[in-house]
């Protein structure tokens, strides 16, 4: 079940501080201020997933929400939200844009850059986060689309796609294992929406190429301890060629390489926390998931992390997860 916090539920002297870890750790660090003292603000909550997608929603007093250049380039893999104005009016700045929204407007915005959302007075808002990687989109097109107010007359999918998204945020569904089920098509509307949105509409990725990228990405999650795991097996799974497979992987800014790589440091950085991996040897660990040579596993760990895997299962650094897990 997703986390329901509820301000009046609070203590007073707690409640600024339980907001703030509630929306850090559920949704994404950011500092958080309140036009009221602690015992005039009102604050609902609700966190929950759709499989890869973070559906969260949020209805409250003003209030503005802040992510700073430093938590943008260290603290976080790249992210990136839509977000649905149910009640009220808020504002969104991100790379010199502002989007004023009202009900039923929608915005995107990204992790990546520093932002900031001001609410002004009592609001509701749902915020849909997925990682940037699976959108499948080159990074201009988000770009191009941050901070831009998505609406009725501007977008011809937004009369389509804010009934889809404010009935999701909204509907038990996310409470019940069913909710996996809805990631796929809530990620293609996202994309949609955003290359609707695109000034140059012919420069985006052909939504045709979408279902493979995701595919693909979902393949390698569940096949990342085979040692053959490659160009090779992911095309022959998919029943594409080789050529075929990098070029439209090419096309929606995705590496396979660095995805596998990716994903299997971070298998690897879990597994080196976990007590029940305690009895293992580092080299085990890495071997398991793919990294066959000690030496070459301690390399590309540090250069990703800052940090050894010796000194990451000691309890150094702070290593922060590429793929946004824990």
């Amino acid at each position: 079940m997703g986390v329901v916090l509820d301000s009046d539920d609070l203590p007073v002297a707690d409640r600024l501080e339980v907001i703030h870890d509630a929306v850090c750790s559920g949704v994404l660090p950011v500092g958080i201020e309140w036009d009221d003292p602690a015992r005039s603000i009102e604050c609902r909550y609700r966190v929950a997933t759709a499989g890869a997608v973070n559906v969260s929603s949020a209805e409250s007093s003003g209030n503005r929400l802040e992510r700073t250049a430093r938590q943008a380039r260290t603290d976080h893999p790249p992210q990136v939200f839509l977000a649905v104005q149910l009640g009220g009016t808020s504002v969104v700045a991100q790379r010199g844009r502002e989007a004023c929204l009202r009900p039923g407007d929608m915005v995107v915005y990204d992790s990546a850059a520093p932002y900031r959302i001001s609410n002004l007075g009592r609001t509701t808002l749902a915020y849909f986060q997925v990682p940037r990687a699976m959108l499948a989109l080159p990074q201009g097109a988000v770009d191009e689309v941050l901070a831009v107010r998505i609406r009725a007359g501007t977008n011809p999918l937004a009369t389509v796609a804010a009934p889809y998204l404010r009935s999701l945020a909204r509907s038990e569904v996310l409470d019940r294992p069913e909710a996996a089920l809805l990631a796929d098509p809530t990620v293609e509307l996202f994309r949609a929406l955003v290359t609707a949105q695109h000034a140059g509409a012919g420069a985006v990725v052909h939504p045709s190429g979408a279902p493979l990228v995701l595919s693909v990405q979902q393949y390698v999650r569940d096949h990342l301890q085979e040692r053959d795991l490659g160009a090779a097996s992911v095309a022959a799974a998919h029943h594409v060629s080789r050529r075929h497979l990098y070029a439209t992987l090419a096309r929606a800014g995705v590496s396979l390489h660095d995805t596998i790589r990716r994903q299997r440091l971070a298998a690897c950085r879990r597994d080196l926390r976990d007590p029940r991996s305690a009895h293992l040897a580092v080299a085990t660990i890495g071997s398991r998931w793919g990294f066959v040579d000690p030496s070459h596993f301690g390399r590309v760990f540090k250069a990703t992390y800052g940090v050894t895997p010796y000194g990451w299962r000691a309890g150094d650094g702070a290593a922060p997860d590429p793929t946004g897990r824990t």
